[in-house]
């Protein structure tokens, strides 16, 4: 059996973009009300981040640095 990777690894984050498929949006319009809830003395429970597509992971493309294939001439590689 492989090995599991663990996602909160930093590796794993600087090679692999995880989207985890929720709505985040309205927990962020909650999250910036913050203080003004605090302020107020408004005690409200973060909403739900519904479900809206199924779990994905993409790869992170690096671009080619300008002189890879300047230097791939030089050598002779091309």
């Amino acid at each position: 059996m492989g090995k599991q990777a663990d996602i909160n690894d930093t590796q794993v984050r600087a090679t692999v973009i995880v989207d985890d498929g929720c709505d985040w949006t309205k927990y962020l319009n909650w999250l910036a009300k913050a203080k003004y809830r605090i302020r107020n003395g408004i005690n409200e429970a973060p909403p739900a981040r519904p479900k809206v597509a199924p779990v994905s992971f993409k790869s992170v493309k690096k671009p080619r640095k300008k002189g890879h294939r300047v230097v791939q001439q030089a050598i002779g590689a091309v």
